[in-house]
């Protein structure tokens, strides 16, 4: 059940790196970013759609649970960023929503470590 959870977080990772590879344009319209030329599209596929692909195959392909706790830190990181944007006057319906996914999203890819540490 664990090694589920966690590679449930790695493939939805995964997914979303892909779909930003592949369709940059999708990605500026839900994430509200634009790109500015052909670099623009270029950093969209490398910065949201390699990044995670890469990392995400990585631990799904490796099964490391290092790999998997780097994964789920990035998420909660984004989550706590996200937060303090909210705080600060950025609040939207949307980020609130974004704010619970990428808690959920780290929280799955971190629930092998979490689950180990909780019930030791």
């Amino acid at each position: 059940m664990i090694v589920f959870l966690q590679n449930s977080g790695a493939g939805i990772s995964l997914l979303l790196g892909l779909i930003a590879i592949l369709f940059p344009n999708k990605i500026e319209a839900f994430v509200s970013v634009k790109s500015i030329g052909k670099e623009g599209l270029s950093e969209i596929r490398a910065t949201y759609g390699g990044f995670f692909f890469g990392i995400s195959l990585f631990a799904l392909l490796s099964q490391n649970s290092f790999v998997f706790m780097a994964l789920g830190v990035g998420w909660i990181s984004a989550a706590i960023i996200r937060l303090i944007t909210l705080i600060l006057g950025s609040y939207t319906s949307k980020n609130l929503a974004a704010v619970l996914f990428e808690t959920v999203i780290g929280l799955l890819c971190l629930s092998s470590y979490l689950i180990e540490y909780l019930f030791k």
